[in-house]
């Protein structure tokens, strides 16, 4: 599944060096945004949301131009089909998975107009780093939105494909080696999430080795990005009626 050597061209190796590094520069930058929000030097009261969301779209779409780009070099350990939706018994499975989470969620979502103690829980979650974020209202939940689907899928891309398949030439190949690299990689993806803190790392961390075993099961990244998309899409509008909303009624009171 997986060749034993490292390509011997020095620009897919830097390509690759230049996602994980991106990927690890996030985490201190991250301290340092959440530091900015204690210490009332960055308020997510009146962060401007257009220009934070054209922001992740310009950044993903370099990274994910990247990463197609290196899989298409080594598109090992995944190939071609990789870019199909998974035919037989893991095509449905992995709708079945990606359909039950999407309900559970969905679920979820409903409920917290009826549950304070949720409502409270998910503010304290969003805190900081992802209340910059939040929608607050319908024009900006619609561009909300459309980044979720682009760095979605360009985060897919990056974290389940090109990071894997460096990570899988390094230790040596095999099917071993490709569920190891997807592992390290799902590490990496909760890493460039260190601007929402350490508890929402950790589930990121763990979404991630759920993308990674969908991709490795089917052979195709395409479940993982529908997984990806419906997940940011709902939870834009769990923090839109949860935080965002509320963000605008906060900032009423404190004037």
């Amino acid at each position: 599944m997986v060749t034993a050597s490292f390509p011997v061209s020095p620009l897919y190796f830097l390509g690759w060096a230049a996602l994980v590094f991106i990927t690890l520069a996030l985490l201190p930058l991250g301290h340092m945004q959440r530091k900015m929000l204690r210490e009332g030097r960055l308020s997510s009261l009146s962060m401007p949301r257009a220009g934070a969301y054209r922001s992740a779209v310009l950044q993903w779409s370099v990274l994910g131009a990247l990463a197609l780009w290196l899989v298409q070099q080594n598109p090992s350990p995944f190939g071609v089909s990789a870019y199909a939706w998974p035919d037989g018994a893991a095509g449905l499975l992995a709708f079945l998975v990606v359909a039950a989470v999407m309900l559970g969620l969905s679920r979820w979502q409903r409920r917290l107009h009826q549950s304070a103690r949720e409502r409270a829980w998910l503010r304290s979650v969003y805190r900081y780093g992802a209340s910059l974020i939040a929608p607050r209202d319908a024009r900006e939940l619609a561009q909300f939105r459309m980044m979720a689907v682009l760095t979605s899928s360009a985060e897919e891309i990056t974290y389940r494909l090109a990071v894997p398949g460096g990570f899988a030439l390094l230790l040596g190949g095999g099917e071993a080696a490709a569920w190891q690299a997807a592992a390290l990689s799902a590490l990496l993806f909760g890493i460039a999430h260190a601007w929402q803190g350490g508890w929402m790392m950790f589930w990121t961390t763990v979404f991630g080795l759920v993308a990674a075993a969908l991709t490795l099961g089917t052979g195709s990244v395409w479940p993982a990005v529908a997984l990806h998309i419906g997940w940011n899409l709902i939870v834009g509008g769990m923090m839109h009626t949860v935080y965002g909303r509320h963000m605008l009624r906060a900032r009423g009171e404190r004037s």
